[in-house]
């Protein structure tokens, strides 16, 4: 063992040659098979020095520059290589069991074959390096730059590789089960068939990274970046996905069984009837990026809710409308389809109002129709109807316009009429008051109306109980239909609410209106008139279905309804 003295005359002795070497032929410093257990050599410049075959274990080789040193076979084990500088070094088959590599500088350096286990190689640079059958077992790779290495069925396994930089490596077929590779950059790293079995891979970024023929069951994911990739096929049964980033994720057919999948973001992912969901652990999820659109909105879901959200939405299709929704071509084309797949079940689940003029209507369909068939089938059949009916609504437009001028003259002189009748009530029980008060003064129970073109109205023929049957009374039969009506308007407007909770009036008078006959409405629309306005309030039940009744009453009377 070589003391303390001799150390420092070592080390003294390296820089005079480092010396001598520059000043003449630039000789390489020959210390090959030397014997240099637990040498003190910090900070010494040993660049090009051949050291192959040399026991160096224990040494003190901290900050030293080993720039193109030959390490071919030397024993380092135990050594501190601290922050040396060891670029494009030969270390083929060098022993560093145990040795201090923090911070080391070992890009492009040559590590085929190398004992590298228990190492510590923290923050270390080995971009370029060749790791090609390295003994890795137990090291320390901690925060270390492993970028565009090929680490290809490489045993990892139970690494610490926390916060490595992994960008474009080549991991293929590595073994990766329990591996530490927390806050890990694996940015467009090839992952194909490795083993990451119970690995830690939280707050990783998987952006761009190839994960093809992946074993990801029980694998931690949470808080992961694993937008736009493409899981489809992979196994993920068990795994924490929990604040996860898997929006415009392909998942089809992923196995994602008994996964926790609280606070993920599943924006635009793609799933399809093949993947599975069965027992997912979920509280609540976001469907837009940054925590946004939380569902539920509020509370948690109720154990198999998720499931069932989510399992339903494969088993639909949307039916986008940008320029607002022409009812009757919608009507023609749905009808079509329906014809043509009978044997399916079509049914619209849910028509929501965007803004804009954006209409998504969504219909319910079987997990074996083909989606793609019957939406673009529906929109072909929607765009003809569509035509038609604008060519038809361009012939009509002229007509319709004086027949909507003649209605408006109508409705105006039925509205005088309705007001003289009122102001004639007015005027009788003012009469009929002064007479009871008066009886004395007033002789004759005619009085003067000019509403009515100066004709005398006998006040005594006339009471208030016959003027106001005049205006609300109405026979059996109308009262029949309109009873009827409102109890068919109700229970139509019920059954809208129970798909469509959040349908708009307008909607909803598009509903009652598809779904009711002409004779129907030609029925209802005479006894209202004969009834008023009012005639309707005393069969609807609920009042929450007032206004849109009489709204639908109303567009009934309109010309050409």
């Amino acid at each position: 063992m070589v003391n303390k003295k001799h150390y420092v005359r070592l080390k003294e002795g390296v820089e005079a040659w480092n010396n001598w070497r520059d000043k003449n032929l630039n000789i390489n410093l020959d210390l090959i098979g030397a014997y240099l257990i637990g040498a003190y050599l910090s900070e010494a410049n040993l660049s090009n020095a051949n050291l192959n075959g040399a026991d160096l274990s224990q040494a003190n080789l901290s900050q030293a520059n080993l720039t193109l040193a030959y390490l071919i076979g030397a024993n380092l084990s135990q050594a501190n290589l601290g922050g040396a500088n060891l670029r494009v070094a030969d270390l083929t088959q060098a022993n560093l069991g145990g040795a201090n590599l923090t911070q080391a500088d070992l890009i492009g350096a040559n590590l085929s074959g190398a004992n590298l286990s228990q190492a510590n190689l923290h923050g270390a640079n080995l971009s370029e390096a060749d790791l090609s059958q390295a003994d890795l077992n137990g090291a320390n790779l901690s925060q270390a730059n492993l970028s565009g290495l090929d680490l290809s069925g490489l045993d990892l396994s139970g690494l610490d590789l926390s916060g490595a930089n992994l960008r474009q490596a080549n991991l293929h077929g590595a073994n990766l089960t329990q591996a530490n590779l927390r806050g890990a950059n694996l940015t467009g790293a090839i992952l194909t068939e490795a083993n990451l079995t119970k690995a830690d891979l939280s707050q990783t970024d998987l952006s761009g990274a190839n994960l093809s023929r992946l074993d990801l069951s029980e694998a931690n994911l949470s808080g992961a970046n694993l937008s736009r990739l493409d899981l489809s096929g992979l196994d993920l049964s068990g795994a924490d996905i929990s604040e996860a980033n898997l929006s415009k994720t392909q998942a089809l057919g992923t196995n994602f069984t008994n996964a926790k999948f609280t606070g993920a973001c599943l924006e635009d992912w793609n799933i399809n009837s093949a993947t599975k969901l069965d027992n997912i652990d979920c509280q609540y999820v976001y469907l837009k990026n940054d925590n946004q659109e939380r569902r539920p909105s509020s509370g948690e879901f109720a154990p198999g809710e998720f499931t069932k959200l989510f399992q339903k939405a494969l088993n639909t299709i949307d039916l986008i409308f940008r320029n607002g929704v022409d009812w009757e071509a919608f009507a023609y084309s749905f009808r079509k389809i329906q014809v043509e797949n009978a044997d399916e079940e079509l049914a619209i689940q849910s028509i929501e109002n965007k803004g804009d003029g954006v209409v998504v209507i969504r219909v319910n369909v079987s997990a074996s129709v083909d989606k793609p068939k019957i939406h673009s089938d529906f929109l072909q059949g929607y765009e003809f109807a569509h035509k038609v009916l604008e060519e038809r609504y361009k012939a009509e437009i002229s007509s319709k316009d004086l027949q909507i001028i003649h209605y408006g003259e109508q409705v105006q002189r039925q509205q005088e009429n309705i007001n003289n009748l009122f102001y004639l009530l007015n005027q009788q029980q003012t009469v009929q008051k002064a007479m009871a008060q008066n009886s004395g003064k007033v002789s004759n129970n005619n009085f003067y109306n000019p509403q009515f073109g100066g004709a005398f109205i006998d006040a005594q023929a006339v009471n208030a109980q016959e003027i106001h049957g005049n205006i609300t009374n109405y026979t059996s039969d109308q009262k029949q239909n309109l009873a009827e009506a409102a109890a068919e308007i109700q229970k139509l407007l019920k059954q809208l609410e129970e798909t469509n909770p959040t349908a708009t009036e307008a909607e909803k008078v598009a509903y009652v209106n598809d779904e009711t006959t002409p004779s129907f409405k030609r029925r209802v629309v005479g006894a209202f008139q004969a009834g008023g306005e009012t005639a309707i309030d005393e069969f609807i039940l609920e009042n929450k279905y007032l206004k849109v009744a009489k709204a639908v009453i109303k567009a009934w009377l309109q010309p050409g309804s």
